[in-house]
């Protein structure tokens, strides 16, 4: 959710998006969507862990994969 003042902040700049955790990448896609209508650009996306296929996504960045574990 953003707010006035967040849009003016983020209009016309370069946006870092951070995430701790991603599996399917959803938050971070929601994030970018959210950015694309304040007219933000986002220039790079990372994670700081990564589950199963996430961690071989060349479009984000991790710094680490978790296994997944089979039920």
């Amino acid at each position: 959710m953003l707010d006035g003042n967040d849009v003016l902040r983020l209009t016309d700049k370069r946006i870092l998006l951070v995430d701790d955790v991603i599996s399917t990448g959803g938050s971070l896609t929601a994030a970018e969507n959210l950015m694309a209508k304040v007219d933000a650009n986002v220039v790079y996306k990372c994670a700081i862990l990564a589950e199963g296929t996430a961690a071989t996504r060349d479009d984000i960045t991790v710094l680490g994969s978790l296994p997944v574990f089979p039920i």
